[in-house]
């Protein structure tokens, strides 16, 4: 998994850019230690992370890896944190955004919230498609004709992984929206359906145990199960050959590069 290394206004910068000097779609993922675990499983889901323009460390223990790495700079880039900057961007250069997915109401709350947040933020469309709706061609066909016509500039999707990831791959990508990024939950915190976490967990990396308390039914597999797979795939990647020659490149090409003026575009983290 290729994890970009820039900074969220970096990020933001290249792609706002992007809307207005590209042609195909940029595909953004968040990625927490979730999708590292299901990369390590799923050949498919791996593949489409390979194929994303952007790779982010939404979870601190990404960032981690990234860190072990040799990249001391990366930085934590998550959904809920991206949506308002790329919106109060979009709304100073008049680009409209349209939100798919989400608890039901989450995203139209979203929108409203950001709206009267950024007064000239154009929202396109919204959408709270049924679950499972890829399934059915009719549906699908009716969600895919809303976006289309809508032609925002940036779609911002919650449908959670690797559901949201496979939906951008095989059709936004065939739409040509500039930029498309999945967000897994953050429409809910955006809207307050769920806390987020305070800022010393956030530092912390307890988050997880912040979100666990929420909802202990819905998430305790995924936390207390997943956490101890996910330490046992990175462990085994951090300690392996591949990697150990991976860091030592990095290593030295940054203190080759030391004394030259970098350009911010490309710069990504191997973490297996």
């Amino acid at each position: 998994m290729r994890v970009t290394t820039l900074s969220m206004r970096e990020l933001v910068d290249q792609l706002i850019q992007h809307v207005f000097e590209g042609t195909k779609t940029k595909h953004v993922v968040t990625a927490n230690a979730q999708f590292y675990v299901l990369a390590e499983r799923d050949a498919r889901f791996r593949k489409c992370l390979a194929e994303a323009d952007y790779v982010c460390a939404d979870g601190l223990p990404i960032v981690r890896m990234c860190n072990w790495m040799g990249a001391i700079d990366a930085e934590r880039i998550t959904g809920v944190d991206l949506i308002p900057l790329l919106c109060e961007r979009a709304a100073e250069f008049d680009l409209p955004v349209y939100l798919l997915g989400g608890y039901p109401g989450s995203a139209a709350a979203s929108a409203s919230l950001l709206m009267d947040r950024f007064p000239k933020l154009r929202v396109c469309g919204v959408g709270c498609p049924p679950k499972g709706f890829e399934e059915s061609p009719e549906v699908l066909t009716k969600v895919l004709r809303s976006i289309a016509q809508a032609e925002p500039s940036i779609i911002f999707i919650a449908l959670g992984a690797p559901k949201q990831e496979y939906f951008i791959q095989q059709h936004i990508r065939t739409l040509g929206i500039p930029i498309a990024i999945g967000v897994g939950g953050s429409f809910e915190l955006l809207a307050g359906v769920r806390k987020r976490a305070p800022q010393w967990a956030q530092v912390a990396g307890m988050e997880w145990a912040f979100r666990l308390a929420q909802e202990p039914r819905r998430l305790a597999k995924r936390y207390l199960v997943g956490n101890s797979v996910f330490s046992y795939y990175a462990l085994r990647y951090l300690l392996s050959e591949e990697a150990l020659e991976t860091r030592d490149a990095y290593r030295g090409a940054q203190t080759e590069s030391e004394a030259m003026e970098q350009q911010p575009a490309g710069r990504t983290r191997e973490v297996g």
